[in-house]
């Protein structure tokens, strides 16, 4: 697990100045990493997804994204510019799915790992 770990570590530093580019631009301000974390990190409280409770990273993975996309569809008609509209519109980018997906997976090995 720890091999996994570090090869995702080493996807995420390899393309996070890209991603976050792309962010800053989807979402028209400057994203950092640290932003970066609070706009997908700090949703699995919200999303109430637990890493520890998924046996492998992808249905963990999965379970976040359903979880997104319940509570973007709720949220989705709202007048002004919720969490869930963000997180939609950087789901949206082919490359940032893919890069929150691996973001995702560092999450659940490093849960897994006690890191």
């Amino acid at each position: 697990m720890e091999q996994k770990l570090q090869s995702t570590e080493i996807y995420l530093n390899n393309n996070e100045k890209t991603a976050l580019d792309i962010a800053s631009r989807i979402l028209g301000k400057n994203v950092s990493k640290a932003s970066f974390n609070g706009i997908i990190g700090g949703k699995n409280g919200v999303y109430d997804v637990d890493a520890l409770r998924y046996s492998n990273p992808s249905d963990y993975v999965n379970e976040w994204i359903v979880s997104h996309n319940q509570l973007y569809n709720k949220e989705k008609d709202c007048m002004y510019e919720k969490s869930s509209h963000r997180v939609h519109r950087l789901l949206s980018d082919n490359f940032l799915r893919g890069y929150i997906e691996q973001y995702l997976t560092r999450t659940y090995y490093k849960k897994h790992l006690g890191i």
